[in-house]
């Protein structure tokens, strides 16, 4: 019972049928929405840019948006199973989101690899946020976007990505709990 009230308000989204469109992002009822500009157009993982609508599956199973947190400040962690600075990282993850949330902040996890270097199935996301406590989104990159984001395949690398989607930081280095900190306080 416990457990499902922690995963209670993670966001439910429906993917277009056509995988050719720019953006994975369709109306849906749910805490995280807010309105999306219809001149919103993806340029890439590059300071001062917009990244891609990146629709992934998270750790309960459903599809997530990042431009459905279009209007919040976004830490994006792009983090692998195996990394053990990650996993030292991901035991902050849930006190940092929640000593922002509700100034509109989120902090998202993004999964490139298992234990085996593979894209991670649900059951290691699941494994991931309940190890770490988290209860903010933990999304597999079912969409391969591990050579975009870390092509030196150095792990971990934090994005952080203003309220109108243009990455600000590209990599929060070093990715300390204290500087990660201090990166999204002076963001909010």
């Amino acid at each position: 019972m416990l457990f499902s009230l922690l995963f209670a308000c993670v966001p439910v989204l429906t993917s277009p049928d056509d995988s050719a469109a720019s953006s994975c992002w369709m109306e849906a009822d749910n805490q995280w929405i807010s309105h999306i500009p219809d001149d919103l157009n993806a340029e890439g993982f590059g300071l001062g840019q917009v990244p891609p609508d990146m629709c992934m599956q998270d750790q309960n199973g459903d599809m997530v948006s990042l431009w459905q947190f279009y209007g919040e400040v976004i830490l994006l962690d792009i983090s692998a199973e195996w990394c053990a600075p990650c996993q030292e990282l991901a035991d902050g993850v849930e006190e940092t989101w929640k000593d922002f949330e509700d100034q509109g902040f989120i902090y998202i996890t993004l999964l490139t690899e298992d234990n085996f270097s593979e894209i991670p199935e649900q059951e290691v996301l699941l494994d991931w946020a309940t190890s770490h406590n988290i209860t903010a989104p933990v999304l597999s990159d079912s969409e391969n976007y591990k050579q975009q984001l870390v092509p030196d395949g150095a792990y971990p690398r934090l994005m952080l990505i203003d309220r109108t989607m243009t990455i600000q930081i590209d990599k929060v280095n070093p990715a300390t709990e204290e500087v990660i900190h201090q990166t999204v306080e002076d963001a909010m």
